[in-house]
């Protein structure tokens, strides 16, 4: 029994000892060989200067459009690793029961590893472990807080608006500072499936996702029920995409 106990034992302490030097051997090579964090400020910087739009810095971003992102994408991103292993692992297991990459499980991290490093690159298994080294590799080299704002301008809104700041022009007509609550929400929900939920195609469906991020914010105990109905009976007060109409304003229910 006292072999036995050993042999784990060791294998305990050579597996442990494995972890802790592929962890940092990796946070060297991004850090020093591979400048992960560079590359990714780079790409992001330059498509907002492509673009003619405007870079917004974490305290720039409102703070419920911050809130509503991670309660509705990512719950466990203040302390994640980059990765959510189980999220990951569940979609690599329908992915492979499908033989196709259906599933999501990505971390707002690994969502600005796909919309800038891997954006070019065909999603496949390998892609997936890919962009969940790199995204650890992120986590190792960059804050959360630059983080979360390096997503928030590179993600596509639909209608051509790449970015929070060109989205809040193209479908309000406003900076995100000027925005209410209610819009605020229903453009968290938007990139998920941006030709879905295109409030200016379908208004029925953009409610809809809005109410789901709504929901997910009350159920992550960042608001209460009465703060969600104050939100949902905001104005959504959309910019007018036919200069030969009206300007169009549309209250939630």
């Amino acid at each position: 029994m006292k072999s036995v106990a050993k042999r784990m034992f060791g294998v305990l302490i050579l597996a442990f000892a494995t972890l802790f030097i592929g962890w940092h051997g990796l946070k060297y090579y991004f850090m020093h060989v591979n400048r992960i964090s560079s590359q990714v400020r780079n790409n992001v910087l330059m498509k907002i200067q492509a673009q003619h739009s405007q870079f917004l810095s974490y305290n720039e971003i409102p703070k419920i459009y911050r809130e509503a992102v991670i309660a509705t994408e990512d719950r466990s991103f203040s302390r994640n690793k980059g990765i959510d292993l189980k999220g990951t692992l569940r979609a690599v297991k329908v992915d492979i029961s499908r033989e196709q990459p259906l599933q999501g499980g990505s971390t707002i991290t690994q969502q600005l590893i796909h919309n800038t490093l891997l954006v070019n690159t065909s999603k496949s298994l390998m892609w997936k472990l890919i962009e969940s080294v790199y995204a650890i590799g992120l986590y190792d080299t960059m804050s959360k807080q630059e983080t979360f704002s390096f997503y928030a301008n590179v993600i596509y809104f639909g209608q051509g608006a790449n970015g929070l700041y060109q989205a809040a022009e193209i479908y309000f007509g406003r900076p995100p500072s000027k925005l209410n609550a209610g819009e605020l929400t229903m453009l968290a929900g938007i990139p998920n499936a941006p030709s879905d939920y295109d409030p200016y195609s379908n208004i029925a469906l953009a409610r809809e996702r809005q109410h789901i991020v709504i929901q997910c914010l009350v159920d992550s105990g960042v608001i209460n029920e009465s703060q969600a109905q104050q939100i949902l009976s905001e104005p959504i007060n959309l910019k007018d995409s036919r200069p030969s109409t009206n300007k169009l304003k549309l209250a939630l229910v």
